[in-house]
């Protein structure tokens, strides 16, 4: 626990106590009008992190980005991604586990947001109703953002790639874009261990889309693994 970490997190569980309950009326407004409101409670916790935790940070890469809409292939070490990728994409729609969307209150305000659930036990089915679901949103102009990861890897620890990125990237068409970051440095996963510093999260070039499925998956993993090592090892 570091002092900052722990103001911060005070800071931050109570702005998100006071939204769970204050944004309840909100779930009777429209997708896009509350999608406006989720980026508020994104940016304040922003704002937090840098004035009380003294956590900065940095996009590289930017010219990288197409200008059409595209999967967003992110590694993911902290909390701290998901709030400043929503805030800086506009609403963007993140792919997650289903599980989220069933939690009280958080999990419905998922569900208004637009975000696309993923039930990991119902195998081909779900990856199909993935698949769906995330042409429709990319066809109204979201870009769509996944974990390859699936979950929060500590820093310099690496997991498996799951391979419904490859199929989301494979069967709609659109540019897929690997992106690196050093945040679990700054932000872990406990909240009360925040310390100042710099985050960068590096948008690298899109993927070849002559890619077998495999090599596809194995470039994925070595261009945004090898893109992580390069910045913790010179943050």
């Amino acid at each position: 626990m570091t002092v900052r970490g722990f103001f911060f997190g005070l800071y931050f569980y109570g702005l998100t106590s006071f939204v769970v309950i204050a944004y309840l009326p909100l779930l009777l407004m429209s997708e896009a009008l509350f999608q406006h409101f989720a980026a508020f409670w994104c940016r304040a916790a922003l704002l937090g992190l840098r004035v009380i935790a003294g956590v900065k940070w940095r996009f590289e890469g930017t010219e990288n980005l197409p200008n059409e809409p595209f999967i967003l292939a992110c590694k993911h070490q902290s909390t701290w991604e998901t709030l400043s990728i929503y805030v800086y994409f506009g609403s963007p729609a993140f792919v997650l586990k289903k599980e989220l969307t069933e939690i009280p209150f958080f999990g419905w305000y998922l569900g208004k947001a637009g975000h696309i659930s993923v039930n990991r036990t119902a195998g081909a089915s779900a990856l199909r109703g993935m698949i769906e679901e995330t042409r429709r949103v990319l066809r109204t102009g979201r870009k769509i953002i996944i974990f390859p990861e699936g979950t929060r890897t500590p820093p310099h620890a690496t997991t498996r790639y799951h391979p419904g990125v490859v199929a989301l990237y494979r069967d709609t068409g659109y540019p897929l874009v690997p992106a690196a970051l050093n945040s679990g440095l700054f932000w872990p996963k406990s909240i009360w261990s925040c310390r100042p510093g710099e985050i960068v999260l590096r948008f690298l070039p899109p993927l070849p889309a002559n890619l077998g499925r495999r090599e596809l998956m194995a470039t994925l993993e070595e261009t945004i693994e090898s893109a992580t090592r390069d910045l913790m090892e010179n943050r």
